[in-house]
């Protein structure tokens, strides 16, 4: 992994594939087997599984940069209310990954155990 990256530039290439990934899913028939959907399934849970981790991180980084002075507010009002505001988002967004890491892990677990039946069968 090369670490000398940039984080930004690494969550907006994140969500660049993601929109790719919507692009090329719109239409149901891209999914010809049960197993061309159980792999997107797998795969977003392999991403979601990562994503608490990292808004931890940077709730972490927030509370670092509060606690070094190193925030202003634009209008002059005390940084506090507006870091609390973002932790508290923070930790309401890393629950709901979690639930959606559950739910993900679920649904890749239900679609393993299916099988597809050939188109010529259908």
């Amino acid at each position: 992994m090369d670490t000398t990256r940039d984080p930004a530039a690494v969550a907006y290439q994140l969500a660049e594939t993601v929109r790719a990934l919507n692009d090329l899913t719109e239409k149901p028939a891209t999914f010809a087997t049960v197993a061309d959907v159980r792999d997107v399934a797998e795969g977003l849970h392999l991403a979601v599984d990562q994503l608490p981790q990292a808004v931890r991180q940077i709730s972490a980084g927030l509370r670092l940069l509060e606690e070094q002075g190193a925030i202003r507010m634009e209008d002059g009002t005390d940084p506090l209310e507006g870091v609390s505001g973002a932790l508290r988002a923070c930790l309401n967004g890393e629950v709901g990954l979690t639930v959606a890491r559950a739910a993900l892990r679920e649904a890749a677990g239900s679609l393993a155990r299916m099988g597809g039946v050939p188109v010529a069968e259908r």
